[in-house]
């Protein structure tokens, strides 16, 4: 006998399946949506400037335990204060991000961006790359 609790089951958010009609018309709405809000994306393998791809994205969301998602929550405040003092510390930026400037073109570009800022004279500059959790709560479970 197992000495582990079992896992527990979420319930969906969503009753699935869909029929068929209501999903092409959630996916169609759920596109024009990414596109008029910046989910879009050009391909790297096949550029076309009249071409987007959409950034992949969900279209029915995941249960998600609440206890989790409090954590998560209560975590967010601490982040952004590291983040913050990340993105003040001129000296730890250059020094981590040395090595990474030399082989990563995208981090590069946002490094020189960096620069150009610090040498007009502005203090404050920050690129993130954060999930944030504060649209998402009506979706965990209570």
């Amino acid at each position: 006998m197992s000495s582990e609790a079992p896992t527990p089951v979420l319930r969906g958010c969503i009753k699935l399946p869909l029929a068929e009609d209501e999903l092409l018309e959630i996916t169609a709405k759920a596109k024009d949506y990414a596109l008029m809000h910046g989910a879009a994306m050009r391909s790297k393998t096949t550029f076309s400037p009249d071409t987007l791809n959409f950034a992949p994205f969900l279209l029915v969301p995941s249960s998600f335990p609440r206890k989790e998602f409090e954590k998560a929550v209560a975590l967010q405040p601490i982040i952004n204060r590291l983040m913050h003092n990340v993105a003040h510390d001129e000296e730890f930026i250059t020094t981590t991000l040395a090595e990474t400037i030399k082989v990563d073109e995208f981090t590069a570009n946002l490094f020189n961006i960096y620069r150009k800022v610090l040498a007009h004279g502005f203090t404050q500059l920050c690129a993130e790359r954060t999930w944030t959790c504060g649209k998402v709560e009506k979706y965990a479970q209570k």
